[in-house]
Order: C-alpha cells, then sequence, then structure tokens
C-alpha cells in the first residue's frame, strides 16, 4: 500500500497545525537529549513513526499518530533541575504529558495509550496497545538514541 499524496498531506497538516500551538511552543524552551529541545523531539518522533508505517505498509490513524507523537513528551520540565533519577523520570513523565495534554485536548484511547506506553520496555510502563503506539515506541527510541549520540561540533 503506498501513500497517496494526500495521505502525506494530511499528515503534514496534522503536524503542522499541532506544532503552531502555543502550548506546544513552549517544548522549545525545554532541553532534551544533548542539546535537542523537546520540541524538535517530539517533531521527529511523528515524522519517524510516520515513515515506519508508509515504509511497512501498516495502515494507522494518522491523527492519533501525529498527537500521540507530539504530546508524548509534554512533561513541561527540565529534567537536569528535577529532583528525580533518570529511572524515576522514565516513569513519571508519560503520566504528568498525559495530564498536561488532557488539560488542553481531548484524546482518545489510543493517544492516552501512546502517551502512557512510549516508555515500554521499562518495567512498569504499560504495554503499547496500538499499530500508532507501537511505532511511537520505536520512534522514540531510535529518536533519542540518534540524539544523544549525534556528534557535535564546536568552532
Amino acid at each position: 500500500m503506498k501513500r497517496s499524496s494526500t495521505d502525506n498531506a494530511q499528515f503534514q497538516k496534522l503536524l503542522a497545525e499541532l506544532a503552531s500551538h502555543p502550548q506546544l511552543q513552549c517544548l522549545k524552551n525545554i532541553p532534551q537529549h544533548k542539546g535537542n529541545t523537546t520540541f524538535a523531539h517530539c517533531i521527529s518522533v511523528a515524522q519517524r513513526a510516520y515513515h515506519f508505517a508508509g515504509k511497512w505498509h501498516m495502515k494507522v490513524d494518522t491523527g492519533s499518530l501525529v498527537r500521540g507523537a507530539m504530546l508524548h513528551d509534554f512533561y513541561l520540565y527540565d529534567t537536569e533541575t528535577m529532583p528525580y533519577s533518570d529511572y524515576r523520570h522514565s516513569l513519571i513523565h508519560p503520566k504528568l504529558a498525559l495530564q498536561n495534554a488532557e488539560k488542553i485536548f481531548t484524546l482518545n484511547s489510543r493517544e492516552r495509550n501512546i502517551i502512557l506506553s512510549h516508555m515500554w520496555p521499562i518495567p512498569g510502563a504499560p504495554l503499547p496497545r496500538s499499530r500508532e503506539a507501537w511505532l511511537v515506541c520505536l520512534a522514540d527510541k531510535l529518536c533519542a538514541w540518534e540524539e544523544m549520540h549525534r556528534p557535535r561540533y564546536t568552532s
């Protein structure tokens, strides 16, 4: 199943709408993964998850995929200044992201599971229960790894 230009246009439109939302713009001020921002990370996760869906010919709910990917790290704090260990942050931030997202957006059960399960297979993280949740979970791991291992050049 090859993606049509209409499918790609729908993805780009949904991504642009969410990315321009004032509440999500604040993610540009939250650092993540060695100089990256949480905003840039969420954009990368959405793009990668959508790419995998097309590459593997998976039928997905594009709206849920985009919303889940853009909101999966909507926890709104700098991990460097919080008193949590990395492991505690890994368990807490999906719940905080969901609470923050639900204050602003109406989410369906698939989107809630995407946000809550994106840290799987960390012990205590819920299991992804949809194609979209699995794609975001995988994309999140790959994007985070790339961001943490990207060479930094200084002048």
